[in-house]
């Protein structure tokens, strides 16, 4: 037999197990299991034929002596431990995936959960079901973000969907923009547009963590109908928000009632067409004494008798309209009734706002310059600087015809406004705060207008100031910044002398004692 024979052997095995591991890692589930590719095929028969040469070749001598050799001992030795080295990091992989952990190295945890969160998806004792609806079903950040809400908790899961490729689930989630986030808890479900860390928390916190707020729409005097998510006028679209956002909505006709509802924990009041009774504003300041929430939203001509008994809480309602000088392209300065809000106030219920929205046919609610003791009364949401609020109607409406006269309120003019105080401060019990949001203008939220500019966003942070929510959990941002070290200048000369002179001099020095006892044997 040739000295080089038992190379063949050792080939041939080598073939023979490329070809089964290429076999076991690319082969489908469905596929046979003696369903071979060609690279896999190839190596199986090439190995087998140097098998075959070698079985063929001589006797068995020359693998004895084979065997024995110290090159053969010493490939034998490599092998073994190649083959140990790799069951160790199959093994150590399998663990990984079985019992993994996360470590947040980072200087501010922005690779891992706030306390706050933690606490929060730690407690959870049901399934919590997250399904994020982004553009092009991709965000690698976000994705992140939701692996270490799972990570915390095995109740909770998430999935990411492409709008687009599965357009019957955004209908059925009620998603109308993207990325928007639906949190399913039990049979009650949230929908939110943001997809930070806070935002999730508060939607999971909110679901899981108590009862749901009630939110009654007043009616009865030929309000926009809050049932109505199709017509321009009627306020559906606001109201179904609403329920996305994990709020019990239902109606409610003060005339039938001897007071307002316990459970009420928001008022919503439009302007309408028919006026108030007597009785009905007795109930309301009765619930407002005793820590009731209001949203009030006006219209110009229209307002119920709400316009007076408004005056008594604070807010100065005015019979005007809100005009603006508006550029249009070849037209030049033209006046309009839409005027575009840009500028909030310092106050929790618009501290989110800083885009702009779009109010139609308002009309001024400034605060009151003398309100009665105990009120705090704050303006929301401001008119542009070229605007101001026309107290001729008559020539407005019949003529079209609008002028900056003294008897108008030169803007920035105030279209929002809040109005807070203890209850016992205003002749109440307990210990409840009444609030209240009055806006110029009802047009935002019907159909029409409601998904105008950010409108919509507007409306939802003034009703959620009213429910309560801006006391949900608060969670700073956070950032990666960049970590150094601050060496003396004696610590630096340490560090120069120890990695520029002595470890290159050490590692020369070893070289040449190596290489003299070489030489020298």
């Amino acid at each position: 037999m040739s000295p080089r024979a038992p190379i063949l052997a050792i080939a041939g095995l080598v073939l023979m197990a490329f070809g089964l591991i290429s076999h076991l890692m690319t082969r489908q589930p469905a596929d046979s299991f003696f369903s071979f590719g060609w690279y896999s095929l190839g190596h199986l028969l090439l190995g087998a034929a140097a098998l075959a040469v070698y079985a063929t070749s001589g006797s068995t001598s020359s693998v004895n002596n084979f065997l024995r050799q110290r090159s053969t001992r010493y490939g034998a030795n490599a092998i073994t431990y190649s083959l140990l080295f790799v069951l160790v990091l199959v093994m150590g992989n399998f663990m990984a995936a079985r019992y993994h952990g996360r470590i947040d190295l980072s200087a501010s945890g922005v690779n891992s959960l706030s306390e706050q969160s933690r606490e929060v998806v730690g407690a959870l004792e049901e399934d919590v079901i997250i399904e994020a609806y982004l553009q092009g079903g991709s965000d690698p950040v976000l994705g992140e973000l939701l692996a270490a809400y799972r990570y915390e908790n095995d109740h909770l899961s998430y999935s990411i969907i492409d709008p687009q490729l599965r357009p019957e689930l955004a209908q059925k989630s009620a998603v109308t923009q993207v990325p928007s986030l639906r949190i399913v808890y039990g049979d009650r479900s949230t929908l939110v547009t943001k997809t930070d860390e806070a935002t999730i928390t508060n939607g999971i916190h909110s679901l899981a963590g108590g009862e749901r707020k009630k939110i009654y729409f007043v009616e009865g005097h030929g309000e926009p109908d809050s049932n109505d998510p199709r017509g321009p006028g009627g306020t559906g679209q606001f109201k179904q928000e609403l329920v996305n956002q994990n709020y019990d909505v239902a109606s409610l006709f003060l005339p039938e009632l001897g007071a307002v509802p316990d459970d009420a924990d928001v008022l919503i009041i439009l302007s309408a067409s028919k006026d108030w009774f007597p009785r009905e504003f007795e109930l309301l300041s009765a619930y407002m004494k005793n820590g009731g929430r209001l949203l009030v939203a006006l219209e110009p001509r229209r307002d119920s008798g709400l316009a007076d008994f408004l005056a008594e809480w604070g807010v100065t309602v005015g019979d005007d309209v809100i005009v603006d000088q508006q550029v249009r392209m070849f037209q030049g300065m033209s006046l309009g009734l839409d005027p575009v809000v840009a500028r909030y106030g310092k106050h929790p219920a618009v501290a989110s706002m800083k885009e702009r929205t779009l109010f139609s046919l308002a009309r001024s609610v400034t605060p009151s310059p003398s309100p009665r003791e105990g009120l705090v009364v704050e303006p929301l949401a401001f008119t542009s600087d070229t605007s101001w609020a026309e107290t001729d109607l008559d020539t407005l409406f019949d003529s079209s015809e609008a002028k900056l006269q003294d008897a108008d309120i030169k803007g920035p003019v105030v279209v929002a406004t809040a109005v807070s105080a203890f209850a016992e401060a205003i002749g109440g019990e307990g210990e409840g705060e009444f609030q209240m949001v009055v806006l110029g203008d009802a047009s935002l939220l019907t159909n029409q207008f409601f998904r105008q500019l950010f409108n919509d966003a507007l409306v939802l942070s003034a009703t959620g100031w009213l429910a309560g929510e801006s006391q949900l959990i608060s969670i700073p941002p956070r950032g990666v910044r960049a970590s150094r070290a601050h060496l003396t200048a004696k610590e630096g000369r340490n560090v120069f002398y120890l990695s520029v002179l002595l470890l290159p001099e050490l590692i020369l020095m070893m070289g040449i004692v190596v290489w003299w006892r070489r030489t020298s044997l």
